[in-house]
């Protein structure tokens, strides 16, 4: 897909995801990956940029924007609301994070992260996926999706330490998992915008109102997925008066992986605008 007006376009792993294995991290604030993403900004020289995330860092694109709203040329959020998401029986007040899907999230990483490629023996990534597809992943697509995060290791590269199995995760699933609660959550300027239960929704209106981002903003919602609800849009609207919300029927939360034609097309109007 060509756009109007050429554009650099970079992809970020973010910390503990991806090329970053030399750097795992044992904290993952929205906070501090926002700041990451400014680092990686100075290094290349870029004083603003257009910011694009989905889920996790959808949450970090807006972080961002509310921290360093300079820096922030547009903001594109794809099936995610700065609000905290709950896995259990606890609601907050206008059913914030109620039967959000972050319980199968949550799962999903728990599960993935108990796989041990070594002690399992594991050769292939065909292997691995017929252990999730025994476990809790059914769904193909999904499944695909999480195994972008498994490496297949050239007999070349495998090290003595690595001599067991020829599979290594791009992905530093224990720091992941002892970070949940916190990735649930939103923070901004190392602020939780969810710190008591209690009257929440008033209480992340009031929070919302330190920050604001005055930017063209677009958020991307899954039309089977429910993690941005009608509860969340006053909230949304506190940090982020010009937004617009548009949703792709019939895909859930990946929607990039379910619907990557309608996905782009988006994107390319929203930046050739």
């Amino acid at each position: 897909t060509q756009l109007q007006n050429p554009r650099s376009i970079y992809t970020v792993d973010l910390r503990n995801h991806g090329e970053n294995t030399h750097d795992w991290k044992n904290t993952m604030s929205y906070s501090e990956m926002a700041r990451d993403v400014l680092a990686f900004m100075d290094k290349i020289s870029s004083e603003e940029a257009v910011i694009v995330g989905h889920s996790m860092g959808g949450k970090v694109a807006q972080s961002l924007a509310l921290m360093a709203p300079e820096r922030v040329a547009g903001l594109v959020v794809l099936d995610i609301s700065p609000v905290r998401y709950y896995s259990d029986n606890k609601k907050a007040s206008g059913g914030v994070g109620d039967d959000s899907g972050w319980k199968v999230v949550e799962q999903i990483v728990r599960s993935v992260a108990q796989i041990d490629l070594e002690e399992g023996g594991y050769k292939t990534k065909r292997e691995v996926d017929a252990v999730l597809r025994d476990g809790i992943l059914e769904d193909a697509a999904l499944r695909a999706f999480v195994l972008t995060n498994l490496e297949q290791l050239r007999a070349k590269d495998v090290s003595d330490a690595e001599s067991q199995s020829l599979l290594k995760w791009k992905i530093h699933w224990d720091g992941i998992v002892n970070e949940l609660d916190r990735i649930a959550g939103f923070d901004v300027h190392d602020q939780s915008m969810d710190s008591n239960l209690e009257g929440l929704e008033e209480q992340q209106q009031q929070q919302s109102s330190q920050y604001t981002y005055d930017g063209d903003v677009f958020f991307i919602h899954g039309g089977a997925s429910r993690f941005v609800r009608s509860s969340h849009l006053s909230t949304i609207t506190s940090y982020f008066p010009n937004h617009m919300l548009t949703t792709i029927r019939g895909v859930g939360h990946w929607v990039h992986a379910e619907a990557p034609d309608d996905t782009i097309a988006l994107l390319k109007r929203y930046l050739d605008r």
